[in-house]
């Protein structure tokens, strides 16, 4: 039986779903506030660059120091969740996202770094807990939220890439003011979530969602070391490696592949954000299905559209480019919906969630990191796409044979 969900709840009804809405709003804000602040400088970097009169190199800085901050902070943040509570540290990341959105806002050249390196230091805290605050909840809210949470993943870069030119326009800023708008988003968040935990006025439910409270079950290695020496942690580390990799690949090259085809810029856009938007149902649906018992056929199977995808264009080119962004929108959701529930439902204990996170953010991001590098590098090696879209749909198969394995243990005993 579920520990958490074992434990005495005494409340109304109506009280339970009002607490479950603003546990919900919260997880969505959250998720959010990891993918606006970074996705929204993409748009601007012209600005920026006729602004700041400055190379490629500071402005790949300003994108890459979040993700490498992941590798650097990932590792220790399951340590400071234990000696300061969970709800404690992540109302200090949303302080610290509002804070650092902010001060990059600042006109000069050293607020601008500051502020993105206080914003890579709190998202990837967020990212760590965001999986151990949902592992937290008793395990009815899990998929649910877990699909709020994945679906808000794939929302967060949608709204940042279609709404911030128009906001700079209406408004009539200049980058830094547009940048500083999106703080507010992070400012909601918080007060949803200073909401929520002030909401925690009983032992009974302090115990399921103030985190790392759960006592663990005998045996079980929930410390950092623990989860490193478990190759079923490594298993969904690189489902969900795969998962970055496809993302940060297709929204950095997809574009460009497109346009060498002889697709306009602007349709060559447009088919990019529609991977976004296509994602976001799947990303809420998948998780709950998971619950239902489909993690068996789902795990292996949410990869391979992107396979087809893939496939398709290399077969018929750019006439096919509305139907590879569908398909490759579909994967995303899917997957991203099926490597954060493995996450949560692997998780025995929300300090086992957190250093389970914590491990597979890490791996994560270096797996992810890598996939824009090396497929630029097919391209620029090639002078064609044939080549890394191969090993790009190759990679994403072997995901879906890892799939096969974590769809087996990726359940918590109390659900099994």
């Amino acid at each position: 039986m579920d520990r958490t969900s074992a434990l005495p709840d005494d409340r109304s009804p109506s009280s339970d779903a009002r607490a479950f809405l603003l546990v919900a709003a919260a997880v969505l804000l959250i998720a959010l506030n990891l993918r606006i602040p970074t996705t929204a400088l993409g748009p601007l970097l012209p600005e920026i660059r006729a602004d700041l009169d400055s190379g490629e190199t500071f402005l790949s800085l300003l994108t890459t120091i979040p993700l490498a901050l992941t590798l650097v902070v990932a590792p220790f943040v399951p340590q400071l969740a234990t000696r300061f509570g969970m709800n404690r540290i992540i109302g200090w990341a949303l302080v610290g996202i509002v804070g650092g959105t902010l001060i990059r806002s600042i006109p000069t050249t050293v607020t601008l770094l500051a502020g993105t390196l206080i914003l890579g230091i709190a998202i990837a805290i967020g990212t760590v807990l965001g999986p151990a605050a949902i592992a937290s909840q008793r395990a009815q809210r899990r998929g649910p939220l877990t699909g709020v949470y994945t679906m808000a993943l794939s929302l967060g870069p949608a709204m940042a890439l279609g709404l911030t030119i128009p906001m700079m326009r209406i408004t009539g800023f200049d980058w830094r003011q547009t940048l500083a708008l999106w703080s507010a988003v992070g400012i909601v968040a918080l007060a949803l979530w200073a909401g929520y935990t002030r909401s925690l006025n009983s032992t009974t439910t302090a115990a399921l969602s103030s985190g790392l409270s759960v006592a663990p079950v005998a045996g079980e290695k929930t410390g950092l070391r623990g989860a490193i020496t478990d190759p079923r942690v490594w298993a969904l580390a690189f489902y969900l490696g795969v998962t970055s990799l496809t993302f940060y690949t297709v929204s950095a090259w997809l574009p460009t592949t497109f346009i060498m085809d002889g697709v306009s810029a602007g349709a060559a856009g447009g088919y990019t954000s529609l991977v976004n938007i296509v994602s976001l149902p799947f990303a809420f649906l998948v998780p709950v299905a998971l619950r239902k018992g489909w993690g068996p056929v789902l795990a292996p199977l949410a990869p391979l559209p992107a396979v087809v995808g893939i496939t398709v264009y290399l077969t018929a080119g750019s006439t096919s480019a509305l139907w590879v962004a569908l398909l490759l929108g579909l994967a995303q959701g899917m997957c991203l919906g099926v490597s954060y529930d493995q996450i949560v439902q692997y998780a025995r204990s929300p300090e086992h969630a957190s250093t389970v996170s914590a491990l597979t953010s890490t791996v994560g991001v270096a797996i992810g990191s890598i996939g824009p590098l090396f497929y630029g590098f097919g391209l620029e090696s090639t002078g064609a796409y044939i080549l890394p879209m191969t090993g790009l749909a190759l990679l994403i198969l072997i995901q879906a044979t890892t799939g096969l394995r974590t769809s087996r243990f990726s359940r918590p005993a109390g659900e099994q």
